[in-house]
């Protein structure tokens, strides 16, 4: 059970001590390398330093009356982003004609400082830390990745009157937690098909404090621990060589954490059956698709939602299409059933991004990004939030090691739902940045 106290302004100056550790480091291994070159076991060594300017840090257009404002508050932030990849393939004087391909440890850091006094319990570092591993060995290849995430933040909430879903998942990003994300495969290849074990897990340890949202605590944010895991099989048919048809089946299961003064959970258990396609259709367009159904039963005694089993739309993927060598065009999206990171419910969350990118020279590139995002609540919430937004991004190569980026967000969320029933849900925000990096 969390624990029920109310946690100090974080010191402002930790990410900043942090990164200016790290930038000195990384200044020494710049002086000392030769010729500006980095040893073979050292695949990636960088900083990046952002300042940024938020619009509506909490995505909230109302505050809670007599407590902290969270409407349309505005911010300065300073983020400080350390990574630094190490090759132990070529550590360990592993050659090429060992089993293993590829294997990699690494850190990236983000050490953000928020200069509004109405925002500086935002300031937060995560810290990420990456393992990959690849081997082939004839017909059999394997693959294992998984990224650990640790969010050093605040323990309590912003308090909100009315918010959008998007709203309060913008601040619970930058709350004390962990998060995981794994996958593997064992894929075994013929000259005709491949037969592939595939697994996944999706995991988030939240470290806030809860409280009953009354009172004193009006307005709070109870978010939960949540997962979703899962172990499956495809089996692929080469239509051609480049590309596949594939047919997949996934047995998995999903967790929801409770509140202490409320039993009602959206745990599940679910087997889900797959279609897809994978692989070059022509030389310019590359595809990785898949769509199914999920049929899936809520095994909780006490329920969210209203009935035991469901059968949901789960379908995921990308196409890019290459149009030059200057130009691609990225389409991806998601579409599936998840449990509320605030408890109670559950919800269809969809996404879909559309990204262009051109390379004006080899120094001086750009892309333009459209979003859509849809979460659509089951009982017991009564929600149907939309996300829609834009991007913009330029980025300058000075030379290998230093380059300028230059980024505005735009999101415009909506509340489907009668606004005279519901209202206040909507916001919108903007957001600028501009980073530099330096890597060896």
């Amino acid at each position: 059970m969390k624990t029920n106290t109310i946690q100090l302004p974080r010191p402002a100056w930790r990410p900043l001590v942090a990164a200016t550790v790290f930038v000195s480091g990384l200044a020494s291994a710049l002086w000392s390398a030769d010729g500006g070159s980095k040893p073979a076991w050292l695949s990636d060594l960088s900083v990046t330093a952002a300042q940024s300017y938020n619009s509506n840090v909490y995505g909230a257009e109302v505050s809670v009356p007599g407590f902290d404002p969270v409407a349309d508050v505005e911010s300065w932030v300073t983020t400080l982003s350390p990574k630094v990849t190490f090759d132990l393939k070529s550590a360990l004087g592993i050659g090429d004609d060992a089993a293993i391909s590829a294997f990699k440890v690494g850190y990236a850091g983000d050490y953000a400082f928020y200069w509004d006094d109405d925002a500086e319990d935002e300031s937060h570092e995560r810290h990420t830390i990456t393992f990959a591993l690849k081997t082939k060995s004839g017909a059999w290849s394997t693959t294992w990745d998984n990224a650990f995430l640790w969010v050093d933040g605040s323990e309590s909430t912003p308090r909100y009157l009315r918010n959008s879903a998007y709203g309060n998942a913008m601040a619970r990003e930058r709350r004390e937690q962990f998060q995981d994300r794994a996958k593997f495969g064992i894929r075994y290849d013929d000259e005709q098909w491949f037969l592939r074990a595939v697994g996944n897990l999706l995991h988030y340890d939240l470290h806030t404090d809860h409280h009953v949202a009354t009172g004193a605590y009006r307005g709070w944010q109870n978010f939960i621990d949540r997962h979703d895991a899962n172990l499956g099989l495809d089996f692929g048919y080469k239509v051609q060589k480049d590309w596949a048809m594939t047919f997949g089946y996934r047995y998995g299961g999903q967790h929801q954490g409770r509140m202490a003064w409320d039993a009602r959970s959206n745990s599940s258990t679910y087997h889900r059956l797959l279609v897809g396609v994978e692989g070059k259709l022509t030389p310019w367009l590359k595809a990785d698709l898949t769509i199914g159904p999920d049929f899936r039963r809520y095994t909780a005694d006490v329920r969210g939602i209203n009935e035991k089993n469901h059968t949901w739309l789960h379908t995921e993927g990308s196409l890019t299409a290459d149009l030059s060598k200057e130009d691609s065009l990225t389409l991806t999206h998601k579409v599936w059933h998840w449990v509320s990171s605030t408890g109670l419910t559950a919800y269809r969350d969809s996404t879909y991004l559309l990204t262009y990118r051109h390379k004006f020279s080899s120094a001086f590139s750009a892309s333009v990004g459209a979003r859509a995002s849809g979460s659509d609540y089951d009982a017991p919430a009564t929600r149907k939030d939309w996300l829609f937004g834009g991007s913009l991004g330029v980025k300058y190569d000075f030379s290998k090691q230093l380059s300028l980026t230059a980024d505005y967000v735009y999101v415009d969320t909506h509340n489907r739902l009668d606004e005279v029933i519901y209202p206040d849900r909507d916001f919108d925000q903007n957001l600028f940045t501009v980073a530099v990096r330096w890597a060896l």
